[in-house]
């Protein structure tokens, strides 16, 4: 029955049904909508309706192994790991290990891996493991510049190493004798601690120099701040 048949149909059963026969259609006719309706309301979406799109798959999760593979060249026990976001390769693992006493090389390492399980060159790092955390990660880890910060003690001070991202992995320490552990390099700093981060989301680095006027023993102590520039951390100041 077409709607457009409704209204006569209407007139006659007004006209000559009974009381009862009229409102048996009157019924019988909003059931036919209402069916209609939910008929509607169960098919198939139009084009051009607001029916859902697909939604792009997420970025499947990077793979990392639990510990630094062999080709890192730094194996021994994994004491921590953080997951970083490297600016140029992505996610990226990084472990600090301690090497066991047997091994002829500095006692800690830092290593690195990429989602695709790749190795990135490590950072031995001389670590005193008679001092209370002497090979830790900051926290946090990575401030707003991206450079991850990992703190050692090779014996007698805490320093800072700054694992700077670059196109194929971190920035050279600047390390070049086991002596640098004691003294610094480009991206490490003895006797010096992150502060921060700041109101930019960045650290600073504050690094104490001990004087030795009249004696290294009896000479002051003075604190230097440092800042990144983009390329390297400098006095403030």
């Amino acid at each position: 029955m077409s709607p457009s048949s409704l209204p006569f149909l209407r007139r006659q059963f007004f006209r000559r049904g009974s009381a009862a026969a009229r409102t048996s259609f009157l019924l019988s006719a909003l059931l036919a909508v209402l069916v209609a309706g939910c008929a509607d309301a169960d098919g198939p979406a139009r084009s051009g309706s607001g029916e859902s799109k697909p939604t792009a798959s997420a970025r499947p999760a990077a793979s990392f192994p639990p510990s630094p593979p062999a080709a890192s060249g730094c194996t021994g026990r994994p004491l921590d790991q953080r997951d970083i976001q490297h600016p140029k390769l992505g996610p990226v693992r990084v472990f600090l290990v301690q090497r066991p006493a047997s091994v002829s090389r500095p006692a800690g390492c830092v290593a690195a891996v990429t989602g695709s399980g790749r190795a990135l060159a490590p950072v031995d790092v001389d670590a005193n493991w008679s001092m209370e955390d002497p090979l830790r990660f900051a926290a946090p880890a990575t401030d707003s510049t991206k450079n991850t910060f990992v703190i050692y003690n090779p014996g007698r001070y805490d320093g800072v190493l700054v694992l700077v991202p670059t196109a194929d992995g971190f920035a050279d320490i600047g390390w070049r004798s086991a002596d640098d552990h004691y003294s610094g390099g480009r991206f490490a700093f003895y006797f010096a601690r992150p502060a921060g981060p700041g109101k930019d989301g960045a650290y600073a680095i504050v690094q104490s120099i001990k004087g030795c006027d009249p004696s290294c023993a009896e000479g002051a102590t003075a604190q230097v701040t440092l800042r990144w520039d983009g390329h390297d951390y400098l006095p403030t100041g």
